[in-house]
């Protein structure tokens, strides 16, 4: 299995889920604003979208969209929570991708400081929304992490650069994240620790 990468970007939450299944997979690199991968190959030649994750297996050949790459590992490793947890899983995933990843385009990119405030303003309010729907787990779903949990707390880690004011729950959240050893040896292959 292919990984392909770029460091701190959504795909760490692949990279976590990958380790945390102790799967066999080649990392690879690539840079988002050259859109090369570390050995200069072109990465539009390898996945036409050209942003990450994006993963390379005989089964699936290659597959994007971090909903299908997480859902993937987890499905394909046995990680998944079964039952109606399974669905609240997916549901979260759905839910960090639209109202969260989603909201932080305007600080990735060249807005205004007026339109980056306002979206530091709308992220916090969707974290304390988050903070409602978690009903005080120490995990989204069920009595553990999942993948869901991979993604959302990459955001909490982006939180941090662009000056989003985290609710107290979400910022214990990261800091439980933090211990778990999967997010540290994905984070440090990525040279994040």
């Amino acid at each position: 299995m292919k990984f392909y990468y770029s460091p701190g970007a959504c795909s760490l939450a692949s990279h976590i889920a990958l380790e945390e299944a102790g799967a066999d997979f080649d990392a690879i690199k690539v840079d988002l604003s050259k859109h090369e991968t570390e050995d200069g190959e072109d990465f539009y030649a390898i996945s036409p979208r050209g942003y990450v994750p994006a993963i390379d297996t005989e089964e699936t050949g290659l597959l994007t969209e971090i909903p299908a790459v997480l859902t993937y590992i987890s499905d394909r490793f046995d990680m998944s929570p079964k039952g109606a947890d399974y669905y609240k899983m997916l549901e979260w995933i759905g839910f960090v991708g639209s109202e969260i990843h989603g909201a932080y385009h305007p600080l990735f990119g060249d807005a205004s400081e007026a339109e980056k405030d306002a979206a530091r303003e709308k992220l916090t309010k969707k974290y304390e929304l988050a903070t409602q729907l978690h009903e005080g787990g120490d995990w989204l779903v069920g009595d553990g992490p999942t993948v869901a949990d991979n993604y959302l707390f990459v955001t909490t880690l982006w939180a941090g650069k662009m000056k989003v004011d985290l609710p107290e729950a979400v910022k214990s959240y990261r800091a439980r994240n933090l211990e778990r050893e999967s997010v540290r040896r994905a984070m440090a292959a990525e040279g994040l620790r």
